[in-house]
C-alpha cells in the first residue's frame, strides 16, 4: 500500500516496510511517480521463483518513457522476474525468459497481470490474455530487492516510469484468468 509510506503487507508475516527514493510520493493508495523516483523494498524469500508467481496492478502512464519498468525483482537474463513496457508492448521477463505483447499506452489507467506457473509465462492487459511462453526458466534466487518504478538490475533514467501506480499484488499461485478479468473491472478514480 502506499498511503503515507510504503509498505507491504505478507501473508502470515509482518509488513515489510519500503522506501521511497528520489520524487516519489505515497498519495493515498497511489505511488506518484509523475516527478521520478521509485520505492523498493527489501530483499525477501518470496519474491523468488521457487515457488510459482503472479503479479498484477494498475499503472498511469504520464508519456511513453523509453523503456520503463513498473516492478522489478531480477535481472534480464539473469536471476528473478520484472514488468517492464519495451518496444510499444508490455513485457514480462522471468528467469531469463521474455513473455511479451499488449500495447501499454499513456493517458489512462491500465490494468496489467502476469503469472509463471514453472512451465509457462501467461501476460493479461484489461483482463485479457495478450501473450503465453514457455521455455527453460533459472529459478536462481534474486539476492536483491523488489523495485517498484524503476529496474532493479543496474537502476536508470530510461528505466524511469513516469505517472502513477497502484493496487499492486505479488501472489505464490498462478492467478486464474477468471480472478484478473474481475480485478480488472476495478478501474482506480
Amino acid at each position: 500500500e502506499f498511503d503515507a509510506e510504503p509498505v507491504a503487507h505478507l501473508h502470515a508475516a509482518p509488513t515489510l516496510p519500503g522506501k521511497r527514493h528520489g520524487a516519489a510520493r505515497c498519495d493515498g493508495s497511489v505511488l506518484d511517480l509523475s516527478k521520478g523516483g521509485h520505492v523498493t523494498f527489501p530483499n525477501d524469500g518470496r519474491f523468488d521463483l521457487a515457488q510459482p508467481i503472479s503479479i498484477q496492478c494498475w499503472i498511469w502512464f504520464d508519456e511513453p518513457g523509453k523503456i520503463p519498468v513498473v516492478l522489478s525483482a531480477g535481472h534480464w537474463r539473469k536471476a528473478g522476474w520484472f514488468l517492464q513496457s519495451i518496444g510499444g508492448r508490455w513485457r514480462w521477463h522471468v528467469g531469463g525468459v521474455d513473455c511479451d505483447g499488449g500495447s501499454p499506452g499513456p493517458g489512462r489507467w491500465i490494468h496489467v497481470a502476469a503469472t509463471y506457473d514453472g512451465a509457462t509465462l501467461k501476460l493479461y492487459e484489461d483482463g485479457k490474455q495478450v501473450a503465453e511462453q514457455t521455455g527453460a526458466f533459472s529459478t536462481a534466487p534474486w539476492p536483491g530487492q523488489l523495485f517498484i518504478g524503476q529496474y532493479s538490475g543496474t537502476p536508470g533514467p530510461d528505466f524511469q516510469p513516469t505517472g502513477r501506480i497502484t493496487g499492486v499484488k505479488v501472489y505464490h499461485r498462478p492467478l486464474d484468468p477468471a480472478e484478473i478479468a474481475d480485478a480488472a473491472q476495478a478501474r482506480p478514480e
